[in-house]
């Protein structure tokens, strides 16, 4: 259980807007309806358990009740709609950070994931509603057991102790604030942080794009925020992507 009031003292900037439940359907859809009723920025949603929590493309996102911390904070930033994407971005550095402060070593897989030990640990789904953006994540915390076929990881599983999800939570809405105030003119420091996280740089990878696949090295993420995919010597950009996987070179 969370300490509401606590977690209000230590997050001032919510101004009191905090909405916490045992089980949602997804902390995004509810804090898209939030944002239909007037919600305003800093506005943020937590829930123990979801039932219909996703990711991007569809995809199913699930954890254990009471094992990770499942979020969504409503920002109305400085930006482009066009560039609401980059916030996807600015929130794997913003957690990346917070988990080095605790001695792990955290990778961001572009656009949307935050692994640690080449196993995912975090996932992002951003979404636009009306004037504002919704940051949602879901973050493995103290998760011992995963399917076979799912290649993740916890916090606890890798740093070997139980971990304060207030004070975790705390600390990364703060930084994904902070963070996400730099996606405007201060973007560069953004990618510049996401490259020297950058998993899977440097090898071969395949993405799936509306049907397409292609194929190449994964060369690092542009000043634009874009993938970067080196094709027989050429450079391709690329904005958004279905799936993407390491392709295993034969010897």
């Amino acid at each position: 259980m969370f300490n509401s009031a606590e977690l209000l003292r230590i997050l001032p900037m919510l101004e009191g807007r905090f909405h916490y439940a045992q089980v949602l359907e997804s902390s995004n859809d509810t804090a898209a309806s939030l944002i239909r009723s007037g919600a305003k920025s800093g506005t943020l949603v937590l829930a123990e358990e979801q039932t219909k929590g996703r990711g991007r493309g569809g995809n199913r996102w699930s954890c254990p009740r009471g094992q990770g911390l499942l979020f969504s904070l409503v920002l109305e930033p400085d930006l482009e709609r066009a560039q609401w994407s980059r916030l996807a971005l600015a929130a794997g550095v913003a957690l990346a950070e917070v988990l080095e402060k605790s001695g792990l070593s955290a990778e961001i897989k572009w656009p949307n994931d935050v692994w640690i030990g080449g196993k995912k640990c975090a996932g992002i789904l951003v979404e636009g509603c009306e004037d504002c953006v919704v940051v949602g994540m879901g973050i493995n915390v103290a998760v011992t057991e995963f399917p076979q076929e799912l290649n993740a990881t916890s916090i606890l599983l890798e740093c070997g102790r139980e971990i304060d999800r207030e004070a975790l939570l705390a600390d990364v809405v703060q930084s994904i604030i902070a963070w996400g105030s730099r996606c405007g003119t201060y973007f560069g420091s953004v990618v510049e942080a996401v490259n020297r996280r950058c998993a899977m740089k440097g090898e071969m990878i395949q993405l799936r794009q509306e049907g397409l696949q292609l194929s190449g090295m994964m060369a690092g993420v542009s000043e634009d925020g874009y993938l970067m995919l080196e094709i027989d010597g050429e450079m391709e950009m690329i904005a958004q992507a279905d799936e993407i996987r390491l392709l295993k070179v034969k010897q």
